[in-house]
């Protein structure tokens, strides 16, 4: 996940209250289930030293229902709500926590894949484009329509030179509307410099228009097949489509980041540093482009860091030599996770046996 939208977040004022929970509005009673969670969930925040004002709201986001089955990250910190995110799909573990750093590898793992990507569904007479930025907290959506010539789109079965020219009009109209949803497309791919561009509808008219695409755009073309824009079609089944597409390269792009990391890791003097000391001295001088994160346990372990989330340390004495004044203890799982935001390194979260006290980095350089 790219962390580099939260560094905003993460220079904030503490202490914050963290907390990962299911949201899910799939039943009957799933208003009156999530008021009983997050009244534990209050209780808890509460007890671990919680101010009102920013228990009210995190509960005013948290009561605020989204339909469908799903999870609910939120940060919060002197009363203002300053991360409220949907996840795909509720944490296998729910998680509170009231402390001076905000807790945000859970992100890593159950946040929506944030790829820059776009949507078409073309038919003859035009398209529906969507757009998204995959900027993560910041993230917009684009949507778009082309609408061409619908006269004439229909060929009738006829005879002579007037069913000829009739047929060829038919197809010279075909073509401009696929060469005006082409330069929509290729714009807005530019614009959001998507990594993916997902393409369904009719297939003729997606052949019209994929022959009209740049080779910018052929080179991230998915076509799904089935997807239609007529009146009654399974949106549903499309938009999953979609998803599992985003998902599967974002997927990819974590495991070209984990193989970047053991082929770095094999090389003398490679790119590649594990252990908690190294990495935690990589994130100080702003050297990690990917912080890859194997042990859950990673919190049970301590890292001091002062008012800039970047200063980072295995000792006191380590930041106190580099002049800083306010030093204080942290969780690893939240003093990493902060420096990554704060100096705008990638997190993967990853399976991967081997890697030293769970952690590693990939640097820039």
């Amino acid at each position: 996940m790219d962390m580099s939208s939260l560094g905003e977040l993460v220079r904030q004022r503490g202490p914050f209250a963290s907390v990962y929970l299911d949201a899910s509005h799939d039943t009957e009673d799933a208003a009156k289930a999530m008021e009983l969670r997050w009244r534990g969930v209050r209780e808890e925040l509460a007890r671990q030293g919680a101010d009102d004002a920013t228990l009210d709201a995190m509960q005013e986001a948290v009561l605020s229902p989204v339909p469908g089955r799903s999870g609910r990250a939120l940060v919060a910190a002197h009363g203002r709500l300053l991360l409220d995110r949907v996840l795909p799909r509720p944490p296998a573990v729910e998680t509170v926590r009231w402390s001076d750093l905000p807790l945000l590898l859970p992100l890593a793992t159950w946040m929506e894949p944030s790829v820059p990507h776009v949507v078409v569904l073309v038919d003859r007479a035009g398209a529906d484009l969507h757009g998204y930025d995959g900027c993560g907290e910041r993230a917009t959506e684009v949507h778009d329509e082309v609408r061409g010539e619908e006269y004439p789109l229909h060929k009738v079965r006829s005879g002579g030179w007037s069913h000829r020219r009739f047929q060829n009009a038919v197809e010279e109209t075909t073509r401009r509307n696929a060469a005006l949803v082409a330069a929509e497309v290729d714009r807005l791919v530019t614009d959001l410099d998507a990594r993916l561009l997902v393409l369904g509808g009719e297939v003729q008219a997606r052949a019209e228009v994929r022959e009209e695409l740049s080779p910018r755009c052929r080179d991230v073309l998915i076509e799904v097949q089935g997807a239609t824009l007529a009146e009654g079609a399974d949106d549903a089944a499309f938009d999953q489509a979609v998803r599992s597409l985003v998902t599967q390269y974002q997927f990819d792009l974590d495991n070209d980041v984990v193989e970047e990391f053991t082929a770095e890791a094999g090389r003398p003097h490679g790119r590649a540093v594990q252990g908690l000391a190294p990495v935690v001295e990589a994130l100080r001088e702003a050297k990690v482009a990917a912080l890859l994160v194997s042990d859950p346990a990673l919190g049970d372990r301590t890292v001091f860091s002062g008012d800039d989330p970047a200063q980072v340390a295995l000792k006191e004495n380590e930041l106190r030599g580099l002049g800083v004044e306010h030093v204080g203890e942290h969780r690893a799982d939240e003093a990493l996770g902060t420096a990554a935001a704060a100096t705008g390194a990638q997190i993967v979260v990853t399976d991967a046996t081997g890697l030293r006290e769970g952690v590693g980095a990939l640097l820039r350089y």
